[in-house]
């Protein structure tokens, strides 16, 4: 009975684990889909505007464009913590 509890415990767990990363990744692409390249533009540029965003690395960005231009280099590794600085 020990070790079945165990075992739920660490199912439990690695489940809890997985969710937090899918919820990550589901925020970086819910919040950068505005920010993705368009057609017409270099999708480098971004203005220069003071709007700070936190990401799930611990720096602030000025601007929801430069997080989602940094995401977007990072291939979906960096997630969208909170508006503001961190």
């Amino acid at each position: 009975m020990k070790l079945s509890g165990t075992l739920l415990l660490l199912v439990s767990v690695a489940c809890v684990s997985l969710f937090a990363e899918a919820v990550s990744q589901g925020s970086f692409q819910a919040f950068c889909s505005n920010y993705e390249k368009k057609p017409g533009t270099d999708g480098k540029s971004c203005p220069k505007t003071y709007k700070p965003v936190c990401g799930t690395d611990g720096q602030t960005y000025q601007n929801p464009c430069e997080f989602c231009k940094t995401a977007l280099e990072k291939n979906g590794k960096l997630g969208f913590k909170h508006e503001g600085k961190c």
